[in-house]
């Protein structure tokens, strides 16, 4: 193993839970408004966006990371 491929490899170790945790807050508000927007007017359907919107925030971090591993040509 080289020195590259086992930079490479720690980079896609780190890269792959920040993707998963920016996907998943991505789907799960996607989900949540979805849903909300079938049916606007059942107030048990607004708190899935509003639990969604703060996931996506916190998630803001992960997708940043991964954001700058996909623009720096690191994976």
């Amino acid at each position: 193993m080289t020195k590259d491929s086992s930079v490479d490899d720690a980079m896609w170790e780190g890269f792959k839970p920040d993707a998963a945790r920016a996907i998943r807050a991505s789907q799960g508000f996607e989900d949540a408004v979805a849903v909300t927007l079938d049916r606007p007017f059942d107030l048990s359907t607004h708190g899935r966006v509003v639990a969604a919107v703060q996931e996506l925030r916190e998630s803001v971090p992960a997708a940043l990371r991964v954001a700058q591993l996909q623009s720096g040509g690191g994976v």
